[in-house]
């Protein structure tokens, strides 16, 4: 399951953390994708971890977010890397 969403305030929004919170994640594989304003990821994985603590979390997806020329590319490359099967 993929799971994207901006950093706020060097976390995880309000509405992630709800909806993690709100469903049975137990035994799925989440897959973050996250943007920040420049500041990093903060402790969003530790939050989505502690939202989701019976889920396997593989290793998300950051971008600053004013890099919109490199998107397509840096995505691509990340999507074309994804292993869930292991």
């Amino acid at each position: 399951m993929f799971v994207g969403f901006p950093i706020w305030g060097m976390s995880t929004p309000a509405v992630i953390r709800s909806f993690l919170a709100g469903h049975d994640l137990s035994g799925k594989t989440l897959v973050p994708f996250v943007t920040h304003g420049g500041y990093g990821f903060g402790d969003s994985m530790s939050v989505v971890a502690a939202h989701a603590p019976q889920s396997r979390i593989l290793e998300p997806f950051v971008m600053q977010a004013d890099q919109e020329r490199e998107t397509l590319a840096q995505t691509t490359r990340w999507l074309g890397g994804i292993r869930p099967g292991r």
